[in-house]
């Protein structure tokens, strides 16, 4: 499967990275915002997006309906560390294929993503 990253954080997406890759995933995308993401993600051919709700300056809810919008079968987990009903419906509601609440180990991770395919 091909993924994407979308995480302001270069830290967590090089982890991230590195536990897919191992676990062989193809990351196909590296995106720190939605200028990097969208100026790549057709090219990427990307089969998943995994996507951070929160950013400094925008809104992964925002990003998670443009690419339903330009890609809808691009399946996008998004990852957030807030567990409130309002996020989860609104995530639901723009056709979000999962949630995956922060922190989360390795076999969370896997887990969600074998639940994408």
């Amino acid at each position: 499967m091909k993924i994407a990253l979308v995480d302001d954080s270069v830290i967590l997406r090089s982890a991230l990275k590195n536990v897919l890759e191992s676990s062989g995933f193809q990351v196909v995308l590296e995106a720190g915002g939605s200028r990097e993401l969208f100026s790549l993600l057709e090219k990427s051919k990307a089969e998943l997006v995994l996507l951070d709700v929160f950013f400094p300056t925008e809104n992964g809810l925002d990003m998670l309906a443009k690419i339903k919008r330009i890609s809808p079968q691009t399946k996008v987990l998004l990852v957030t560390g807030l567990r409130q009903e309002t996020i989860l419906a609104e995530a639901q509601r723009l056709g979000a294929d999962g949630v995956l609440y922060k922190p989360f180990d390795t076999d969370d991770l896997l887990a969600a993503i074998e639940r994408m395919k």
